[in-house]
This record gives C-alpha cells, structure tokens and sequence, in this order.
C-alpha cells in the first residue's frame, strides 16, 4: 500500500469505531493493546462529544491505517494510542504526519510539550520516539485500581 499518495489525516467518527477496535487489538503491532475500560465505543463517543478532535486518524483508500488520541487537561498534554500499521509503506511518513497535527490542535490550545508512554521493553516504539524527536525519560510503571 503507497501510503504517501492517499495518505489522509482526520479526525474520529462514531462509524470508526469497528476500525479502531481492530487497530487496537492487532497483535502483530508492538504495544498493541484494546482496553474496554477505556476504549469502548461509548467512551470513545463521549471523548469526542466534549473535543472533536481528541482522536485523530490515518487513512488510505478509506483503510485505518493509524490513529493516536490526544489527553489534554489544560496543564499537560498525552499522546495516547499512537499506533501506526507495520504491513504499510512509510509507516514512520505516517506517525509523523499523526505527530504533526497532534502538535498542531495541542500548540494551539498553549501547550509547548508533549508526553508520550510505552513499555521498557519495547525497542519498536522506543527507536520510534527518538527518530520523530522525542528525548527519553526515566524509566515507570504504572499503577490502577478497578473501581
């Protein structure tokens, strides 16, 4: 697939959802993950009802091929579920273009930095990061609690 001829970047709608849900659960993807606690498709309906444009997309011929979800409260910015396909050329061009507008909605509502997690063990997303710019932290894990 010749991602750089069509590539598209847009925002999420509701008729995504089935689309994202598989992004999500590809298991040949590094740090694939599907969550229903935070990605069903009333909460994905609620994120974007309060901010459109809180979930953004990659497509090409009308085939999800990225997506990365943007968690901003006013004081600190996250990338959430920055995920790009392997099986599609220039899939760095992708994430890219997915950071860029990602920078361009957060830099417009003040912020000057953004954060992004992923596991230690991951090298995929860690050589990912540093090659779109990102410096690397320390080392943590996260801690939840069901509720």
């Amino acid at each position: 697939m010749n991602v750089m001829s069509t590539l598209r970047i847009r925002s999420y709608t509701q008729s995504d959802y089935e689309a994202i849900v598989k992004l999500y659960k590809d298991t040949e993807m590094p740090g694939s993950e599907f969550d229903l606690n935070r990605d069903s498709e009333e909460r994905l309906a609620n994120r974007i009802k309060g901010d459109p444009d809180s979930i953004i997309l990659g497509e090409v011929d009308d085939q999800l091929v990225g997506s990365v979800s943007l968690i901003e409260d006013g004081r600190v910015a996250w990338l959430f579920r920055f995920r790009v396909r392997e099986d599609i050329d220039n899939e760095e061009e992708v994430a890219q273009q997915l950071l860029a507008k990602s920078v361009e909605l957060l830099k417009s509502k003040g912020h000057k930095q953004i954060l992004v997690y992923t596991t230690v063990d991951e090298a995929k997303f860690k050589e990912r990061y540093i090659n779109l710019g990102f410096s690397q932290g320390h080392d943590y894990t996260c801690f939840w609690k069901d509720i």
